[in-house]
């Protein structure tokens, strides 16, 4: 076997969520305090007390997908809402004129759903939800037994629509078994993120490059790719593998995975 290093990529890689329709949605025009207001809506029909209403474009101090909880639906037009996405007092967010939302039914809010999935085979309780769409990042809670349903630990984090993928630790398919035998050189570039290693095989000398999946211009990975890897280095079995754990990225997504593998 020899000493390897378990390297995360993508799972589920280009997946659009097939969550269930979200029971409205729509741009408020009116600035009530604790009240989330659209004319021309048809509330009463759509939404129920206990279903969430979340911000689908960040506003102000409102960060994308912050929510609040629908306490009253008041009329077609009004609904009464208590949460993060709006001021305890004043208007802003949800209560401010202006703000995209959308409606998630309280029986989907913590929904990611693919259709076809087959998830109770590759996927388990704390691998990462990485939502594309949003770019925020999601840990999974539970595996549903339908095969087709993931719950995370946010409420609207992932909506019909959404482009995502997952990321384990865990995982068999989501992992590159990279061997750390007869590595001569091993180093970084701050430039874009690579790991590069260099093999002795035989009389030939090869060169592999690990590239990075979420952009970045610092060489953060490495560093902790290398200190993973002296640890395999200075084990006395000859037969072991570590794993490279899911790090924080300076880069859009937030956390760094390996992308592609290139031999040269």
């Amino acid at each position: 076997m020899g000493k390897y290093i378990n390297v995360p990529i993508k799972m589920y890689a280009g997946s659009t969520a097939t969550n269930a329709p979200v029971a409205d949605s729509g741009t408020t025009d009116a600035a009530t305090e604790g009240k989330l207001t659209q004319s021309g809506q048809n509330f009463a029909t759509t939404v129920n007390v206990g279903d969430y209403a979340v911000i689908t474009t960040a506003v102000g101090a409102y960060a994308v997908r912050t929510y609040a909880l629908v306490t009253k639906v008041d009329s077609d037009t009004v609904l009464s809402v208590t949460g993060a996405a709006l001021p305890a007092t004043g208007t802003g967010g949800l209560s401010a004129s202006g703000t995209a939302y959308s409606i998630v039914a309280a029986a989907d809010g913590f929904d990611c759903v693919l259709n076809n999935a087959g998830f109770t085979a590759t996927v388990s309780v704390g691998d990462i939800v990485c939502n594309e769409t949003t770019n925020l990042n999601y840990t999974i809670t539970a595996v549903d037994r339908d095969n087709k349903t993931l719950l995370i630990d946010r409420i609207g984090g992932v909506l019909v629509g959404d482009d995502f993928f997952i990321l384990s630790e865990t995982s068999p398919s989501g992992q590159r078994a990279v061997s750390l035998d007869k590595v001569t050189e091993l180093r970084g570039n701050a430039s874009n993120g690579e790991v590069t290693f260099h093999y002795k095989r035989g009389g030939t000398n090869q060169k592999f490059v690990i590239a990075m999946g979420d952009t970045v211009t610092d060489d953060a990975y490495f560093t902790k790719f290398r200190e993973v890897a002296l640890s395999a280095w200075k084990s006395r079995w000859s037969d072991v593998a570590v794993q490279m754990p899911i790090n924080p990225s300076s880069g859009t997504q937030g956390l760094q995975w390996a992308d592609s593998f290139t031999f040269s």
